[in-house]
């Protein structure tokens, strides 16, 4: 099995497991202990947020004295370690699972030494300006500023400390035209592709069992986070797993002081003299608190790709220090939970992860009608379809799907075709799911019931639930716009524009994968977590999903991993701030 094949074999296999399953590694992804927080609040409030516990109500075990309390251990808590552990401070992390997170595949920065040696180099002012246009300016551009200026030194900080243990980093400049529909599209995408020795992958294949289950084995392999955690250990980090935090302390003047904390032997007071960094991510994992929070989109929810354990305890933490929220709710949703003609979107989830639908084909909804241009971001469909029945949009292809996909030449991780970017050795970098995998996806969704395949046209609408007149006659114009290249209807642009003319029709409904809020607490461009006058609150800091002021609605998936760039880069930020390092 080939490295491309393995990771995406891999991939596929969490992907198609038993519907609606949880799946990632993050923050209380494994072993996580009863939920402190909610024996230890004496009394709640009406808001979702409740109230704290008064601090004489606990039982305190131990009180313990650090520099630099890191409360969560996932991409911002991890490089928040390393960098804490590199400078000497003197810091605890902690994390309510029983191991680390990881540092996701994509690391959208901009300026790493790397994009010289590929001799590509956007505007730092252009890719800042697109963020906060994708917000309609309901953001802060100087936190923008923050991860845009020192986003490429992180990188490159990342990738001096796991060279030598395999990880080989890449930029992938092969942005297609630039555009995917009207929507600008930077060269931002980082990555590390890792080598493996003959040992690790036996490991692998030992901790898979005879079954050689991809998902497994990769699951096995060391990545990026094992690296740096491994690094940070070795400079003498202080982590400690299935510990959870429980809420903020404060000084009389309201500066964070450090934390109140659980772990196996009961409470604990730790005392943090530079403050404390939550890193805890955003409230994805709870179904009813993204329901609360955010209707708009948990109501468009099919799979759910949720952080387990990240169920907004940090930001009621930030709260209850005096923080605020993001006032518009905001969940990363990429459209790919194919869901059966006769199931409810919305939790519990019934989807099933099928990489077409992030691909440009006809959408319709139930009524068989189109809805908009298909060429937009992953999740403005699933948004648009909150104004048809049911909130669900279908998906329609043909015979000859894989030869407009390549005409589409998505971007980030809906790319299908793989890319012929390169590392700076010449090898491929691996990115692109391949056709393979796009294949058996598909098929398990016929198997499963949930995508639909007929040879008329009117046979897949009667299968889709929807009026057979109706899709019929949507096709034809549709298929008319396409041989006239031009589209009068919604503005698809001409190398999208292609003809469903050719057996096998195949349609889904689809929703979106539910995989993570971005609208945590408020901060400022160092990181400092935003009273409601605006005013950062010594001590405190977040990173992260934790963290907000970047997005607002929708998330910028064109601008490819600038979420996961933006929370390493505030991690390493918000570490030498505290220490007074910047």
């Amino acid at each position: 099995m080939d490295r491309r094949t393995f990771i995406k074999s891999g991939l596929l296999a969490g992907a198609v497991a038993a519907a609606g399953a949880a799946v990632g590694c993050a923050p209380g992804a494994s072993g996580a202990s009863e939920s402190a927080a909610e024996e230890a609040l004496a009394a709640t409030g009406d808001a979702w947020y409740g109230e704290p516990a008064p601090l004489d109500s606990f039982d305190l075990v131990d009180t313990e004295e650090c520099e630099l309390l890191i409360c969560g251990c996932g991409a911002g808590g991890i490089v928040a370690t390393a960098t804490a552990a590199e400078e000497g401070i003197r810091a605890i992390t902690i994390d309510k699972g029983a191991s680390h997170g990881s540092i996701k595949t994509y690391v959208g920065v901009v300026g790493s030494r790397i994009d010289e040696q590929y001799g590509v180099a956007p505007s730092k002012m252009d890719v800042m300006n697109e963020l906060t246009r994708y917000t309609n300016g309901f953001c802060n551009p100087r936190v923008a500023r923050t991860w845009i200026e020192e986003g490429g030194a992180t990188f490159d900080w990342i990738a001096d400390i796991v060279d030598d243990r395999g990880a080989n980093p890449f930029y992938e400049t092969d942005v297609g035209s630039g555009f995917h529909g009207v929507w600008p599209v930077y060269p931002i995408q980082h990555g590390f592709l890792c080598d493996y020795t003959e040992e690790q992958m036996a490991e692998a294949m030992e901790k898979a069992g005879e079954s050689g289950d991809p998902a497994a084995m990769k699951q096995a392999l060391p990545g990026v986070s094992n690296y740096l955690m491994d690094y940070a250990i070795e400079k003498g980090a202080d982590v400690r797993y299935l510990t959870e935090l429980v809420q903020l302390m404060q000084d009389e003047s309201g500066a964070v002081t450090g934390a109140i904390v659980k772990d196996s032997e009961g409470y604990k007071q730790i005392n943090a003299s530079k403050g404390v960094i939550l890193a805890t991510g955003g409230y994805e994992a709870d179904p009813g608190l993204l329901a609360e929070i955010n209707p708009q989109s948990a109501c468009i929810g099919g799979v759910s790709m949720a952080q387990m354990g990240n169920d907004g305890l940090g930001i009621k933490a930030g709260i209850w220090a005096g923080g605020v929220k993001d006032a518009i709710p905001t969940l990363m949703t990429f459209s790919r939970a194919a869901i059966a003609p006769d199931a409810p979107l919305g939790d519990p989830y019934q989807g099933n992860s099928c990489w077409m639908g992030d691909q440009p084909f006809l959408r319709v909804n139930m009524r068989g009608e189109r809805i908009c241009c298909e060429s937009s971001p992953y999740d403005y469909p699933l948004f648009v379809a909150t104004y048809s029945p049911q909130n669900k949009v279908a998906t329609i292809w043909d015979a000859n799907y894989k030869d407009h996909i390549a005409s589409f030449h998505t971007l980030g991780c809906s790319r299908i075709v793989p890319s012929e970017s390169t590392l700076p050795d010449g090898r491929p970098n691996g990115e692109g799911l391949t056709f393979e995998a796009n294949d058996m996806m598909i098929a398990q969704g016929i198997e499963m019931g949930i995508i639909q395949q007929a040879d008329t046209l009117e046979e897949l609408a009667e299968k889709l639930l929807m009026p057979a007149d109706a899709l019929k006659a949507t096709v034809v114009r549709y298929n008319e716009l396409c041989e006239a290249g031009e589209d009068t209807d919604f503005g698809k642009e001409p190398n999208a524009l292609l003809p469903l003319t050719t057996p096998p029709f195949t349609g889904a409904y689809f929703g979106g994968h539910v995989l993570c809020t971005i609208d945590g607490l408020k901060i400022d461009e160092h990181g400092r977590v935003l009273t409601a006058e605006q005013e950062p609150i010594a001590g405190l800091y977040a990173v992260g999903n934790c963290s907000g002021s970047l997005y607002a609605g929708s998330y910028p998936e064109l601008l490819i991993g600038n979420a996961n760039g933006r929370t390493v880069t505030f991690g390493r930020h918000a570490v030498k701030h505290a220490a007074g390092l910047l």
